[in-house]
């Protein structure tokens, strides 16, 4: 039987963080007098690092200046809402129920990761989160929690999953289609995570 420990990716997956990141990135580029970036120009680079979605939206701008204000703007101004992804409520309450272990590994800093499950009210349905990691590195404490199971919406999750020795279910809410995610890696592909009950029942 699998272990009856599962991570989670945060932005997109668990919660919909596209508004504030958004609203972070015009604030803090607005400070620094720099040109606004359309919203939909964030769309492929959502769960990223900081740093690499500046280098897409806004290339040549300072990061040293940009974070801090970044920062304010993210974990103190909170522009634009945060909200659980579909499904996300009803899967973590299941998880709970049918006594599951569950965390967050992210590539958001430790406290903006706790901001957004506070502000998505889903902190308390959570068991621990990691936050500074992307990629390779989510691997990391995957395998520290003896996780079975790691749900993302990134290939860059399904990899991770892969490297922790953990069955990777993938939700295509974020930049990847089914067949990317297929092909890095994912056991089972769902739409949104009303499904992932039925699939963890299947794949225990």
């Amino acid at each position: 039987m699998t272990s009856r420990t599962i991570g989670f990716d945060l932005d997109q997956t668990l919660v919909d963080t596209q508004e504030r990141i958004v609203g972070s990135f015009r604030s803090a580029l607005r400070a620094m007098q720099l040109p606004d970036v359309d919203a939909e120009a964030f769309r492929p680079w959502f769960g990223y690092p900081l740093g690499q979605i500046l280098a897409q939206v806004s290339p040549g701008a300072d990061e040293a200046v940009f974070t801090p204000l970044y920062r304010q703007a993210y974990d103190v101004d909170r522009p634009g809402t945060i909200a659980p992804m579909p499904g996300a409520v009803e899967a973590l309450e299941w998880l709970h129920a049918n006594a599951f272990r569950s965390f967050v590994v992210s590539a958001k800093n430790t406290p903006a990761v706790e901001a957004s499950l506070a502000d998505a009210g889903l902190a308390h349905l959570l068991d621990g989160f990691h936050g500074d990691l992307f990629g390779e590195q989510k691997a990391i404490p995957i395998r520290q929690e003896g996780a079975g199971f790691y749900v993302g919406d990134h290939i860059a999750d399904m990899h991770a999953a892969s490297l922790a020795g953990a069955v990777g279910i993938a939700v295509v809410s974020g930049g990847h289609d089914e067949h990317a995610l297929r092909e890095a890696g994912a056991a089972a592909v769902i739409r949104t995570l009303a499904e992932l009950p039925e699939v963890l029942t299947r794949l225990s």
